[in-house]
């Protein structure tokens, strides 16, 4: 079966029953217009090709994350732009982001059902906490619940409040 994507072929689509297995000899790509920004993804990552504000994630964040800023999108680009910034400043000051096995170990004792911390794209987007966000900037879902806090993610002025 020729699959196109967009077409015959959907990246968000159910997988029939019993799985699917297709081996291509080179990568796909999948290319969108949000308004007048171009969002390309290929090989797991997705890059906006936005000029001066370009920004690649994994694309697996992308696509969680767009779902929950449905009718958003822009925002979201620019969210991811800036939470780009950050995430660059903070690891060139040396901080690197827990594993995600510890986090979710965490979660488990504490039962906790919001991260507070981290950006946009490196909360946990496989949907084990309800809730996520930073400060001011929600990133997905409600904000009540027992907290999980990367404190250490958080900017002085976060921990402060």
């Amino acid at each position: 079966m020729h699959a196109e994507i967009g077409i015959n072929w959907v990246l968000d689509q159910e997988i029939p029953k019993g799985g699917y297995v297709r081996i291509l000899a080179e990568s796909l790509l999948w290319e969108e217009r949000l308004g007048k920004t171009r969002i390309r993804t290929t090989e797991c990552l997705t890059t906006c090709m936005e000029p001066h504000k370009g920004w690649t994630i994994a694309s697996r964040s992308w696509i969680f994350l767009r779902k929950r800023w449905l009718d958003r999108e822009q925002e979201l680009i620019t969210v991811i732009q800036e939470e780009t910034k950050r995430t660059k400043e903070k690891e060139e000051a040396g901080y690197r982001s827990p594993a995600w096995s510890l986090l979710r170990a965490l979660q488990k004792i504490n039962r906790a059902k919001r991260l507070e911390g981290e950006t946009v794209m490196s909360a946990p987007s496989s949907g084990f906490f309800q809730s996520a966000g930073r400060g001011d900037l929600k990133f997905w879902g409600e904000d009540d619940g027992p907290t999980l806090v990367v404190w250490e993610s958080l900017p002085e002025s976060e921990q402060e409040q």
